[in-house]
């Protein structure tokens, strides 16, 4: 099984010709992400499998499991 958590762009690096990569924040966690198959920009959610940006994600709903995460570790 596999849980997959929005991830916010914060920069985007496409200095290697067909390899874009982007800083991504995990809810505090900065990964680099392949960004190369997918139309997205900075500020934009993603999820992300193995290091590849696999969709976009709607920003509200993104916002809103982020936030329904965080308040289940404080429950916890």
């Amino acid at each position: 099984m596999c849980l997959a958590v929005p991830g916010k762009i914060i920069s985007i690096d496409q200095r290697i010709e067909d390899l874009a990569m982007a800083k991504v924040d995990f809810g505090g966690i900065i990964k680099n992400i392949c960004i190369q198959w997918v139309d997205v920009a900075e500020g934009d959610y993603i999820l992300a499998h193995a290091g590849m940006a696999i969709s976009v994600v709607d920003s509200q709903e993104a916002e809103q499991t982020l936030a329904d995460l965080k308040q289940l570790t404080i429950d916890c």
